[in-house]
């Protein structure tokens, strides 16, 4: 844990492994102070939209 704790999970570390389905949990889970990482498959996100600047 770290030193700044705000929220009822501060402090907390957490990996957001989920798929397009389980996005809220890392969201919920990071409203309520933790440090969420989110971990993507290879090519990113699906549910990401995708502009190409040409």
């Amino acid at each position: 844990m770290t030193g700044n704790q705000e929220g009822l999970l501060g402090g907390y570390r957490i990996l957001d492994l989920t798929d397009a389905q389980g996005f809220l949990c890392g969201k919920i889970l990071a409203d309520l102070g933790a440090e969420v990482i989110k971990i993507e498959r290879p090519g990113g996100d699906p549910s990401q939209p995708r502009t190409f600047l040409s």
